[in-house]
């Protein structure tokens, strides 16, 4: 869960510190000023560490901290923005936008506009509901990537492209003394109240307002006070600070350490990913995504969630390859073998008419959804004809879940289940195969030469059935197209729950990358949630079978992705994981 990983964080960071007062005693540190002099340079190096260097929940716990912070100034007379409060640049919902990329105004101006929050700041939200987060002035500097902040506004305002002062002198009254570009002062403007009383004077007109200074502490510390003294509507948004503008043809330079979406405020996860896919383009690092939403009591809050990062498909794509190499016959405590390895696949069509993760009426009335189960000594060589498709994959049955998957049966080659009863029994034999005498390799090979797919028993799920149904793939006593697969039965599960079920990941099988990204859409559409799209090459090498590429996910476009077109979007083959043969199969499939 996304709001506990800022407990996550903190409980790593404090650890980190219990160990560093265990060497503190050891140094025999002892008296208060030099302690807090050895924690200063300890928190500053740690702070200082290149953002790649921390895990997301430290990077979370770390601006949470930064939020709650109200220091006047930090260390050396320093301005609170060094160390305290967080500079976010929110970002405008086009999806085709460079995070780097600067206005007109800022690009005249040579100025980045920034928000500065903290708690004792009253703000509410920000002009748009996704951006980056900067790292504070300390770190950035220890990252060789200082921040140049010329000026603070109490109030948010966007400078004219003409703005004096490189947007810090709105009122336009007197030249302003480089480096300290701010106007309050050369309009004897010295604190808070005095900004007050020059605000209202010009109507609280916000582009009337003086700037403090963002190089000396109590002037900085006077802008926030001055953001305390105006009305509600115009304290819900941020204080802003303009920032010596980046080159935005140089992203890298930029001391982002993370990206964000507001969820209280309609924030969109596909944002904040394209924006880390492009950071991961120019840099070659991840740059963790945080979740965060403003609301009483606390203001605002930082949470990190790992699915929500876009490389989280690295680490899936190893958790599918280790389960399909893992051929361990039964799980803990005898449960069979789909309770723990394996990946269990379905084929399903992407479709604007329907959710591909809801079972079909077909499916519903014959009590069976259609997988196939892949594994190392399972042998699936092939999970679709023609050209390619899509489809997605379930967690293994033992994982956590809201709702429970029950597996009915399973076939070691296509069952034929769109024409079985209940999608496991023949129509002339409601038996498993144990109560037909079917109980090694043997018997059911002589069993398999008198019967056809749609006639075959289907195994129990049992651990010692499920077996034998995966050792019965490498003795088939015939040769057939119809055995490069097997057959899993699930019963179906109720509609429009996909937050509730394991869905794992979706699949791109051969060209089927542009249906893939279509379900991932809609996925991401109806949760708010994202699931990696997984290439799937069933005959790949040990290790590649399962592979993500971050360029196959939505977050790679710029655009959305379009609903496929055409009666059919895929060519599954029809009895293994339709429920039926042909299209007719794969239209009830997803209907």
């Amino acid at each position: 869960m996304w709001h506990l990983a800022g407990f996550v964080g903190t409980r790593m960071l404090s650890a980190r510190l219990v160990s560093l007062l265990s060497l503190l005693r050891t140094l025999n540190i002892r008296s208060a000023r030099s302690a807090v002099m050895f924690f200063a340079v300890v928190l500053v190096g740690l702070w200082a560490l290149p953002v790649h260097a921390l895990t997301g929940a430290d990077v979370a716990y770390l601006v949470n901290q930064r939020y709650q912070s109200s220091v006047t100034q930090c260390a050396l007379n320093r301005p609170a923005w060094m160390c305290s409060g967080v500079l976010m640049r929110a970002l405008p919902g086009d999806a085709s936008q460079p995070f780097a990329q600067l206005t007109a105004q800022e690009l005249a101006s040579q100025s980045a506009n920034v928000a500065y929050v903290r708690h004792d700041v009253r703000t509410s939200g920000l002009a748009t509901s996704a951006g980056f987060i900067l790292a504070d002035g300390l770190t950035a500097a220890g990252w060789g990537k200082p921040l140049a902040v010329r000026c603070a506004y109490p109030v948010a305002v966007t400078p004219a492209a003409d703005t004096a002062s490189h947007g810090c002198d709105l009122l336009a009254a007197t030249a302003a003394s480089p480096p300290d570009l701010s106007s309050c002062l050369p309009n004897s403007v010295t604190d808070a109240p005095g900004w007050m009383t020059l605000f209202t004077g010009n109507s609280s007109d916000v582009n009337r307002q003086c700037s403090f200074s963002a190089t000396v502490a109590k002037q900085f510390k006077a802008s926030l006070d001055a953001h305390a003294l105006v009305t509600d509507a115009l304290a819900a948004g941020p204080n802003n600070v303009l920032v010596a503008a980046w080159d935005p043809a140089k992203p890298e330079t930029i001391p982002v350490q993370a990206f964000f979406y507001d969820v209280s405020h309609g924030g969109q996860l596909i944002q904040a990913q394209r924006y880390q896919k492009q950071y991961f383009d120019a840099t070659g690092a991840w740059v963790p995504i945080l979740r965060m939403g403003f609301g009483p009591p606390q203001g605002a809050a930082y949470g990190f969630d790992e699915t929500d990062q876009l490389d989280e498909g690295f680490r899936v794509a190893d958790r599918l390859n280790a389960r399909y190499a893992d051929v361990s016959p039964t799980c803990p405590g005898g449960r069979p073998a789909f309770y723990c390895n394996g990946v269990i696949v379905r084929i399903a069509a992407a479709s604007a008419e329907f959710h591909a993760w809801n079972p079909g009426p077909g499916a519903v009335g014959r009590d069976g959804v259609p997988f196939s189960y892949m594994r190392a000594d399972a042998g699936v060589t092939s999970l679709i004809d023609a050209r390619g498709g899509t489809g997605y994959i379930m967690r293994e049955s033992g994982a956590p879940t809201g709702y429970p998957l029950t597996v009915r049966c399973e076939f070691p080659s296509d069952g034929w289940t769109g024409s079985r009863y209940e999608s496991c029994y023949s129509n002339a034999d409601h038996r498993f195969c144990d109560e037909m005498g079917v109980t090694t390799i043997a018997s059911w090979q002589a069993h398999y030469l008198t019967t056809s797919l749609g006639t075959q028993c289907p195994f129990r799920p049992d651990a010692a059935s499920f077996q034998m149904s995966i050792e019965a793939r490498r003795h088939f006593p015939n040769e057939n197209p119809r055995h490069a697969y097997n057959e899993l039965v699930i019963r179906p599960w109720p509609q429009n729950i996909p937050l509730s079920l394991p869905l794992e990941a979706f699949i791109s099988v051969d060209d089927g990358v542009a249906e893939a990204r279509y379900l991932q859409q809609d996925y991401l559409a109806q949760t708010g949630r994202f699931l990696p799209v997984i290439r799937v090459t069933p005959t790949a090498a040990a290790g590649g079978v399962f592979v993500y590429v971050p360029d196959d996910q939505i977050a790679a476009l710029s655009t959305p992705v379009s609903p496929p077109t055409g009666a059919l979007s895929s060519a599954p083959r029809g009895g293994a994981l339709t429920g039926n043969s042909g299209p007719e199969g794969l239209k009830r499939n997803g209907q």
